[in-house]
């Protein structure tokens, strides 16, 4: 069974909750960015560039992180700043990726990337705890091209 390509707005609704949830306590920005294809076939490839597109590299640590899902394709990439990236233990954004992956397989779609932002969020928050004074840097919203 292909997934299908456009979210309802109550599973819309639970990814942004989850996003709101993932960025409490910590310095961090998270997107959420689905398309139906990945163009040029390689999810992380397209994830950067998504990354610069989207205003994350802007960031003012550059402590943004993008979960890039294309649904048509089956594929999907975390792309992660500079003030983040080396800060998960080897093997952590390929984790989150492989539990996404086996939600797909599941039939639990939504469930699978609420779990998936949750994870970055914990991450974020050992990665660059503290106040996030410059507040809301990007909107909480699932991205879609």
């Amino acid at each position: 069974m292909r997934p299908k390509w456009k979210l309802s707005k109550e599973e819309e609704s639970r990814l942004v909750a989850a996003i709101r949830r993932a960025e409490e306590g910590h310095r961090g920005e998270v997107l959420v960015h689905l398309e139906r294809k990945c163009p040029g076939g390689e999810p992380l490839a397209r994830a950067a560039q998504l990354f610069e597109q989207l205003g994350l590299r802007r960031t003012a640590e550059d402590t943004g992180v993008i979960l890039y899902v294309a649904l048509s394709d089956r594929k999907a990439a975390v792309y992660a700043g500079q003030g983040v990236h080396g800060a998960a233990q080897p093997g952590f954004w390929q984790e989150v990726v492989d539990a996404l992956a086996r939600g797909f397989r599941e039939g639990s779609a939504v469930t699978a990337l609420e779990a998936a932002v949750e994870r970055i969020g914990d991450l974020l928050r050992t990665a660059v705890p503290g106040e996030d004074t410059r507040g809301n840097e990007l909107p909480n919203v699932v991205s879609v091209s």
